[in-house]
């Protein structure tokens, strides 16, 4: 998965009911649903669907299914595509590389399992990212959430904090992916995420956070990363901070999440509440 923010140009390519969409619509409009419904419960804007970007993404997947790739085998040599196997495209080699990809299951189900990860959900809830492209087949979904998205110096600055403050029927557990965060240990509660977007967040200091356990009144245990403090040394990302439970979280439980840091050299301070299922 690529982390960078470009600049788009600001219009989608509108939908052309005159000839077939070229990729798998009905599945594109599931994933996009579910996208905005994270969105709606972060109060964030809406993301629309881009067709061109679709059709790349829709060979993406294509050449996933036509070459049997096992996700799990080739980690994230899934994002790139061999110019001389069977089913390569340009449009869909870069589309591979500005997308987050699940392999498995039904569309709207790899936007939830994206949302419990740490690294793929990452820009999922960025107020600057306006369009997504969406391509389906064979199990195989792939959405580009990289080309759709305002870079500097346009970007609208704030923050997204997730799980959304309120969310109810939150999972409880950690999705595993690759990369994976915390080597050695694959049993943990759903992660919990702090990402500063546009002018906000280049310099993170001083970082305290606290999970509580309301119904227990027990703060839970938890790895917090935040810049120059990573989980994985090549993975010490700006603009963000995370805390992942070292357990899955209780069920039916209201948790409450406590950060505190110093951000561009002003104190900040949320805290928020959500429930799990």
């Amino acid at each position: 998965m690529l982390l960078s923010l470009v600049a788009c140009s600001g219009s989608s390519s509108l939908p052309d009911t005159s000839q077939a969409p070229g990729f798998d619509l009905d599945s594109a409009t599931l994933a996009l649903a579910r996208l905005n419904h994270y969105r709606t419960l972060a109060s964030v804007p809406k993301v629309q669907l881009d067709y061109d970007l679709s059709r790349d993404c829709q060979k993406h997947a294509n050449y996933l299914k036509i070459n049997s790739v096992d996700l799990r085998v080739v980690g994230l040599q899934a994002h790139t595509e061999d110019p001389h196997a069977v089913g390569y495209s340009a449009a869909g080699a870069e589309a591979g590389g500005s997308s987050v990809i699940y392999q498995g299951v039904t569309a709207p189900a790899a936007v939830d399992n994206w949302m419990c990860t740490l690294y793929h959900r990452l820009g999922l809830l960025d107020p600057n990212l306006l369009y997504v492209g969406f391509g389906s087949g064979g199990g195989y979904q792939v959405m580009d959430v990289v080309r759709g998205r305002v870079g500097l110096p346009y970007a609208v600055s704030g923050e997204a904090l997730c799980p959304p403050p309120g969310m109810p029927d939150t999972p409880r557990e950690y999705k595993v992916e690759i990369p994976h965060p915390i080597p050695g240990d694959e049993v943990l509660g759903v992660p919990i995420t702090v990402e500063f977007f546009g002018a906000v967040g280049d310099n993170i200091l001083n970082v305290q956070t606290q999970l509580t356990d309301l119904a227990a009144d027990q703060a839970v245990p938890c790895y917090v990363q935040w810049p120059g403090e990573p989980f994985l040394r090549e993975w010490d990302l700006d603009r963000l901070i995370a805390i992942i439970p070292k357990q899955p979280l209780a069920g039916g439980r209201m948790y409450r999440v406590t950060v505190q840091a110093w951000v561009d050299g002003t104190p900040w301070r949320a805290e928020w509440d959500f429930t799990t299922r």
